[in-house]
């Protein structure tokens, strides 16, 4: 598997000693003071997170104690203060994207089985139920590439072959419910949980269980094929005697199936809240990734919330001639004419039926995360609704919006979260806008919302200094290298085209020339001109982004893989795949010696100096960490510990001397 341009080779890159990286950390406290940096932040989906070593079954968790050590090392390295999460919703074997998830009810595929294992969990799984089948994933995985591609296939299942994740699962609930039955102490306490989970989700968790089982008895998830009353269950089309009559009954034949389903919602529920504390423990804040549309089974569950033959799409004449230059993105639309709105003093009795969805959906994010990012942001102020006809797409005219959805979300926040979000300062509310019907959203939303961008397209001005002229507060945007939806950093390198257009412009909007050499020790030397171009414009662009008050990066650009995680608007089998393999310390350090990835010090290094900040007593002590991490050396830091106590580092760091 290709993880750059140049093969992997695990016995090289120099990490720091356990001393080496006290006075690692106070530099790199003490610089991003200096630069102003706020914010900080890790895109991470949970198909990223590497697995424990025994505990590989194809897919991380971002539930994990892997993702608290990655945090760790993170925050370390880099100084990362946040993780923003990718959506976390039920997927389907067939659709594996996160973004075609669920928005209430969380993915089971990413419950951490180990944590099963321990008395929090009454021990309902074993530690070898999950090594067994870490083994036989070993033997499944030919390629040997299962600590760098999430395995959906190995996980999820298929038509002929139940899922590992599956199997742990089923086999977890069947010992928690011996444990009740023999009055387990941890059993019962866990039992409890439980009981209180499912009355406090029930308004969601039902239609959610239904529809799996209405879905197994069916055979297909469309439910526009199922019988009239199935079809409408949740719907005012339907009297509600008959629909409840349904209702009961499939309860009455299912009891034993929905209690497995709602277990699993308990479990990752569980588990997310959890792991978010921690998180908040070690000073990371969680932000959620909010989805523009919603789950098959939940239009189905909201179904007068919903337009039939509308969907969200988007303008893109060059691209899409097909769709009479129309971005189909299927996604259903919501019935806007039911929005209702937020009355005076936030009064929600005004909102209708739409209006109340969208309210228990932010109240529902606002509880699981400590801030969001809204997908697709423009939508909710200037919707691009457009309609299938027999002469192709065409555009929908839809009412004026505005912020009405966004009040109902500022709502929705002060009620969750009280003091802790404040409506005329929502900073916990980070729009992603996109595309040429974004300008309405912008402007309206300017200044007030943090707005999420890219300086991929930095020949379009996407650039920290251009959005400073453009009158953007810089705590009012984040900006990245690229996002789940762009090109690698090391693809994008390798444009000779695109590499001089941005170099240009970043010496045009700081008046410096980040195309010279930028180390001098021997690895960086020996390479060819063109691979050092193409690792100076790697460079140049990181540090661009901590030129910002607040900035994102994905893993893959962090740990300098080639590998896109999503290629947008194209389904591929390599989507949503690429992954952080096990033993990523190593890796990381490893691939720092080549040149690739995210080395901080160096970042932060240019970054005085493209921002004209005259700081040698850090940028000096910068450089000397940087060249460090771009040498040959021990990968680790226990590795570094004894080739230093055998006298075998060729230099050392220290901060303070």
């Amino acid at each position: 598997m290709q993880i750059t341009q140049k093969n992997y080779v695990p016995n090289f890159g120099r990490a720091f000693t356990t001393e080496e990286k006290k006075e690692y950390k106070e530099l790199i406290k003490t610089s991003r003071k200096a630069l102003g940096l706020r914010d900080t932040s890790a895109i991470v989906f949970d198909f990223n997170v590497p697995s424990e070593e025994g505990f590989n079954l194809g897919i991380g968790s971002s539930y994990s104690e892997s993702m608290l050590n990655l945090t760790d090392f993170m925050k370390t390295m880099i100084g990362i203060n946040s993780v923003q999460l990718s959506p976390q919703g039920k997927i389907s074997p067939v659709n594996t994207s996160p973004y075609s998830g669920t928005n209430f009810a969380l993915g089971e595929h990413i419950i951490d089985l180990k944590q099963l294992t321990t008395p929090e969990y009454a021990e309902i799984l074993s530690e070898d139920d999950i090594k067994n089948l870490n083994l036989e994933f070993q033997l499944f995985d030919v390629n040997d590439s299962g600590e760098y591609r999430t395995d959906y296939e190995y996980i999820l299942g298929s038509d002929i072959k139940m899922g590992t994740q599956e199997k742990l699962l089923k086999k977890a609930y069947i010992n928690f419910g011996f444990g009740v039955n023999i009055y387990d102490k941890d059993a019962s306490r866990l039992d409890y949980e439980f009981k209180q989970f499912k009355e406090k989700n029930k308004d969601w968790l039902e239609p959610e269980t239904l529809f799996s089982i209405l879905t197994e008895e069916y055979g297909t998830d469309d439910f526009n094929n199922w019988d009239e009353t199935d079809k409408n269950l949740y719907s005012e089309s339907i009297p509600k005697e008959i629909r409840q009559k349904r209702i009961d009954s499939l309860k009455s034949d299912y009891k034993e199936t929905i209690e497995y389903e709602s277990f699993k919602q308990f479990l990752a529920d569980k588990q997310q809240h959890i792991s978010k504390k921690e998180l908040n423990l070690k000073s990371i804040k969680v932000y959620g990734d909010c989805l523009l549309g919603f789950a098959r089974s939940e239009i189905w569950s909201a179904k007068d919330c919903f337009t039939e033959n509308l969907y969200y799409g988007g303008p893109d004449s060059l691209n899409c001639p097909d769709t009479n230059g129309i971005q189909t993105w299927g996604l259903t639309a919501l019935d806007y004419t039911k929005l209702g709105e937020i009355g005076k003093n936030g009064d929600i009795s005004k909102l209708g039926i739409t209006g109340k969805l969208l309210y228990n959906k932010y109240c529902k994010f606002f509880e699981r995360y400590d801030g969001l990012r809204m997908d697709a942001a423009s939508q909710f102020v200037d919707p691009f609704i457009y309609k299938e006809t027999t002469q192709g797409c065409e555009k929908v005219p839809m009412p004026e919006i505005n912020d009405k959805i966004l009040k109902i979300l500022c709502k929705a926040g002060k009620d969750t979260l009280g003091r802790n979000f404040d409506s005329n300062n929502p900073n916990k509310v980070f729009l992603e806008l996109i595309g040429e019907g974004a300008e309405k959203s912008k402007g309206l939303t300017k200044n007030i919302y943090p707005h999420l961008f890219t300086t991929s397209f930095a020949e379009y001005n996407e650039t920290p200094e251009q959005f400073k002229k453009q009158g953007y507060h810089p705590n009012k945007f984040y900006i990245g290298v690229g996002n789940h939806d762009n090109d690698s950093l090391v693809n994008l390198s390798q444009n000779k085209e695109k590499r001089y257009v941005q170099m240009q412009g970043i010496y045009n909007d700081y008046n410096i020339d980040m195309s010279k050499p930028n180390y001098n020790c021997s690895e960086y030397k020996n390479q060819s001109d063109e691979e050092k171009n193409q690792e100076d414009f790697r460079i140049a662009k990181f540090a661009e982004i901590f030129t910002s008050a607040k900035q994102f990066f994905t893993l893959p650009d962090m740990f300098g893989m080639s590998q896109r995680i999503n290629i947008s608007g194209k389904v591929s089998p390599e989507n949503w795949r690429v992954r952080i393999p096990n033993n990523y310390e190593d890796f990381y350090f490893s691939q720092l010696s080549k040149g690739y990835g995210l080395n901080p010090a160096k970042s932060y290094e240019n970054a005085f100096y493209m921002k004209h900040l005259n700081r040698p007593d850090l940028t000096s002590k910068l450089a000397q960490a940087a060249e460090i991490l771009r040498q040959d050396g021990p990968t680790n830091e226990e590795a570094a510990n004894e080739a230093d106590k055998k006298g075998k580092l060729k230099n050392k760091f220290s901060f303070k001397a």
